[in-house]
């Protein structure tokens, strides 16, 4: 099988044979691969018509695809060009969740299945989301910021700014999905109220992880901290307005370790300069990264809120878990058995 490797700095090509030939061994067909490597991270994400989130030059990978029956994308774009220029094309791999890097209607107009590895941060995100809540109550960023340049911050004992204890907190979670779930069993040791609303999940199954179901104007008013973990679609875009922070309980502290589309972050900065919330702690933003200059890139440096650079997702376990998710669909897949996580699946069992 000829696997044409589209690798990074964080899926890299070591890890990519790694795993693919874990998953084959001892099984025909043999594998050869063919590598094509970018910087991302350190490259930002781009943005197109077709497909978004990529790093990468569509015309490189189709001169480079021509004889691929599989590709194997973290970022690099995948477009209808591609796979129309790859006869033997059989499937295209994502070690992500959402393939948003790849033009699914084009695969699935040319029987190509487009594995990808759904959850495949859920750990990682969930403790992220943690360690800023506890960062942002507990001063801890800023602390070292300040102190590494030579300030001492003894005023974050004065008791307007010290932050009060999860033990005494009620969280609000809007989504329940694999890692919302994961952040609430996580925050359940420290003694937490925590609240969820999410319409796509059963109350008995919240229920069952020691969380109260709540409305989502309920939730805003009486939790300390909300958290985000949402999937951005076209009904959740900016969901996250002047109104949902108008709503929030004063001085309460928002989080964000989903997707920046989901925020409007004019409405964002505009209540923490009012004071209408205290405080925020943010690992997405829209665009990213924010321009110098621009309204926006102040929030970048604000006293009450805690930034990092989307980098929530990033542990050595992602990388390789995603590869392992999309490598065993593919075993399915060349074994004639249906993949467990295929997005263009319904299409694929139509042309049969």
């Amino acid at each position: 099988m000829r696997i044409l490797a589209l690798t990074d700095l964080f899926v890299t090509q070591e890890l990519v044979e790694q795993v693919f030939n874990s998953q084959f061994a001892g099984v025909s067909p043999e594998l050869s691969f063919i590598h094509m490597v970018n910087d991302w991270p350190r490259t930002p994400l781009q943005h197109g018509e077709e497909v978004t989130e990529f790093v990468g030059d569509p015309k490189a990978v189709e001169e480079a695809s021509s004889d691929a029956e599989v590709i194997v994308t973290h970022v690099w774009p995948v477009t209808a060009s591609v796979i129309g220029n790859a006869p033997r094309l059989q499937a295209i791999a994502v070690p992500r969740g959402g393939p948003v890097n790849v033009n699914v209607g084009a695969a699935s107009e040319h029987g190509v299945a487009v594995l990808n590895a759904p959850g495949r941060n859920a750990p990682v995100v969930a403790e992220f989301t943690v360690g800023l809540i506890l960062s942002e109550l507990r001063n801890i960023a800023r602390a070292h910021k300040d102190l590494s340049a030579g300030v001492w911050r003894g005023d974050f004992y004065e008791y307007t700014k010290a932050g009060f204890e999860l033990s005494r907190a009620t969280v609000g979670l809007l989504g329940f999905g694999s890692i919302g779930a994961r952040v609430a069993e996580l925050l359940k040791p420290f003694g937490s109220r925590i609240l969820v609303h999410d319409p796509y999940v059963d109350h008995a199954t919240i229920q069952a992880a020691g969380c109260e179901v709540a409305a989502w104007n309920e939730l805003l008013a009486e939790a300390d901290i909300v958290s985000l973990q949402l999937r951005l679609t076209e009904s959740t875009r900016r969901i996250v307005n002047a109104e949902f922070f108008g709503r929030m309980k004063p001085g309460a502290f928002f989080v964000n370790t989903a997707r920046g589309g989901l925020v409007d972050y004019d409405a964002l900065l505009e209540a923490l300069q009012s004071e209408r919330i205290g405080r925020a702690a943010l690992d997405v933003f829209d665009p990213e990264p924010l321009r110098p200059g621009s309204k926006l890139y102040q929030l970048y440096s604000m006293d009450n809120v805690t930034v990092t650079p989307h980098i929530g997702g990033a542990s050595m376990e992602t990388a390789r878990r995603g590869l392992e998710i999309v490598a065993a669909d593919l075993a399915r897949l060349q074994s004639g058995e249906e993949p467990r996580h295929c997005l263009n699946l319904a299409e694929l069992r139509a042309r049969r």
